[in-house]
Order: structure tokens, then sequence, then C-alpha cells
């Protein structure tokens, strides 16, 4: 890893995690600290150690995630390279933060705050070009497998979305990737034995965090249905990835939830609303139902990541990144009541130097809201 992504990572914890104050007398020092505890700790749920009491949370969603390069979700093409698979499994809750806490967290004055928590565990898998051979080629993409626990936090009013994520996680052999993609390749006829994983990125302990914020415009109202834009900025630091995040959704549908977009295992999902309830017209009715379909264009500016450069800690293969990569992605989300189903088809410009071609792979999203 490039000595200056360390200085990024490191900068970024020093700020998270330190108060510098001037120098004072020892007294001043205690009376100090015992106002900071006071107003920290002694608060209980109205500190910001209330976003993490897990007592007072209620359930919102459970979604299910599964992505992959080839057989049902992808339309375009039936691959087996580069970003391979990827499944993942979250659950939503609504923090249920104190007044006094939601109103230091609040994104803005607008008296519609909302907050949501979602707790996930992904893996994503990525092989070389020819999963057939023993040794790929050395700057061919490498397999790696990843392996994550995310925490994610977030706030939003009628117009705006903060998203807050942690995710730390593991790479190599413990990440599960290589039997999961072998036990797939074996249980289904006509698939290639994956027979490099040898050669995988080895086993070290990830951190990131991301960030990620997200506008929502006023709905038009075009031919009697709904159309809404979705633009957003962010950026990922951490030893997983280091880049700026730059995206445009557009949507159009009958009855469109009031949610900040479709979810992805990739990006987020937002946890603010529950699925069953995010269907308020502005006339106080409730439809039971949701259609839309969408497009969406997203430029990341990379400088790092660990997919292509490589674990920090250890040595191992790398292909040369490109610096800028794009993504097209259109695809179509409905809502019955509680359950939530969506599925949307990727278009992915090179993000190695010697990438022949872009990639495709598809994806599909199940939710359901349950109340307990």
């Amino acid at each position: 890893m490039n000595p200056r992504h360390w200085i990024s990572v490191v900068i970024l914890f020093c700020t998270l995690g330190v108060h510098h104050a001037p120098a004072q007398s020892s007294e001043a020092v205690d009376d100090t600290a015992q106002q900071e505890t006071s107003g920290i700790l002694d608060q209980g749920s109205d500190s910001l150690f209330g976003i993490f009491d897990f007592t007072q949370y209620s359930f919102r969603d459970l979604t299910l995630y599964w992505e992959n390069d080839g057989t049902l979700p992808n339309l375009i093409d039936d691959t087996d390279r580069f970003y391979t698979n990827g499944t993942g499994i979250e659950v939503s809750f609504d923090p249920n933060l104190t007044p006094a806490l939601e109103s230091r967290l609040a994104i803005s004055r607008d008296p519609n705050q909302r907050f949501g928590v979602g707790i996930a565990l992904k893996q994503k898998i990525f092989t070389p070009a020819d999963i057939t051979l023993p040794n790929p080629p050395a700057r061919d993409h490498p397999y790696a497998g990843h392996l994550e626990f995310v925490f994610a936090f977030q706030r939003a009013d009628d117009t705006k979305h903060d998203h807050f994520g942690l995710s730390l996680g593991l790479t190599g052999h413990s990440s599960g990737s290589e039997g999961i993609q072998q036990w797939i390749h074996n249980t289904f006829p006509d698939e290639f034995d994956p027979l490099g994983w040898g050669t995988q990125l080895p086993g070290e302990p990830t951190i990131n965090f991301a960030y990620t914020r997200t506008w929502k415009s006023e709905a038009a109202d075009i031919g009697g249905l709904e159309m809404e834009m979705l633009p957003s900025l962010g950026f990922d630091l951490g030893t997983v990835s280091i880049s700026a995040r730059s995206a445009m959704t557009l949507r159009i549908g009958k009855n469109l939830p009031t949610d900040f977009g479709p979810a992805s295992l990739l990006g987020h999902k937002d946890h603010t609303v529950r699925t069953s309830q995010s269907r308020m017209r502005p006339d106080g009715t409730e439809p039971n139902w949701s259609f839309y379909s969408y497009a969406r264009i997203g430029v990341d500016a990379i400088a790092r990541d660990l997919y292509l450069d490589g674990t920090a800690f250890v040595g191992s293969r790398s292909a040369q990144r490109e610096p800028l990569v794009a993504t097209f992605t259109f695809g179509i989300v409905a809502q019955y009541e509680s359950f939530y189903l969506g599925w949307a088809q990727h278009i992915q410009t090179e993000r190695f130097e010697l990438q022949p071609d872009e990639q495709t792979w598809g994806s599909i999203v199940f939710g359901s809201s349950f109340e307990w």
C-alpha cells in the first residue's frame, strides 16, 4: 500500500478519536474532564453512544442480496471472471433515539427527521479471466475473496440522506470465497472448476469507512407517472478502498416510495424507513404497492482497490488498476405490502489495465418488513 494512503487513514482516525486542547492547569484539566464525562457518559441515551444502544432498537427490514456475472441475474452475458459473485444479508433497525439525541444528529432543521441503522454480512468473490488455469497470468485480476461485517448509521429528511458506514472484514481463505465458488461449480452442471485459488490474495483483516450524501428532487408528474432525480456524492477510506464517488439516479414509476433509491449490495440500502411504510402520499393516503424503473450512472476516482492493488500488510498478486471507473445500471423495483423485490443490470468500464473489455453482472434483491 502506498505510504500516502496510510497517512490518509491515520489522519482520519486521529481526527475522529483525538481532541486537542490548549495547555491548562491540573484543576482546569480535572474540571474539563469531569464536564466532558458528564456531557457524554452521564447523559446515557442522550449521548452519541445512544446510537449503539441496541436495547432500544426496533426491527424494520430484512434484505437479501445476490449478484452474479452469469446465470440468472445477468441478462447481457454469461461469464465467470473479475467481479463474479456477491451475496449479503442485511437487517435494518429504527434506533429510537431520544429527542435530545435526534436534535443533535439532525441532518437539517426540517421537522421530518428520520434515522436508521443497518447491520450486514457481505461476501464478494473475484477471479481472473480464465479460471481453468492453476497459475493465472501475474497481471490478470487476482483471485480474491472478502467477507465483511458492516455497520451503518443513517439520517435523513424529506430531501437529503446521509449514510455513514464502517466495515470490518477478512480476505483470503477465512473469507470462505474459495469454498463457496467450488461448491457452486460442483453443484451445477457445465461449470468449469476454478483451479487457481492457490494464488488468491492472502488472509488479513480489513477496515473501511464510507460516507454518501444523497439528494432527492421534488417528484414530477409525467403522464400520470412520478419521476425523481437522486444525485449523490461520497468517498471511501481504508484498507479496502480509497476513492471519491459521484452518481446520478433517475427513477420513474407509480407510487414512488419515500426512500432514497434502490437497495444495492455494493452500495447501501435506505435504513431510515420501513418498506411497508415507505409509500405514504402527501395527501395522507398509503397505497399498498409501488413499481418503478430506474437508471443510474456513477463515476469513481480510485486511489486504492484492495482487489486489484493487493493486500496492505502482506505481499500478494496485483494488477494495474485504472484511476477512473464508470458504472451504468438500469433496473426495476416492485413493492407490495411489506415485500420488496428488485432486479438490476450493471455495465462497468475496465477496472485494470489488461482487462480486455467492460464487465457486466446482474443483481437480485429481496426484502421484507417485520414488526416485533
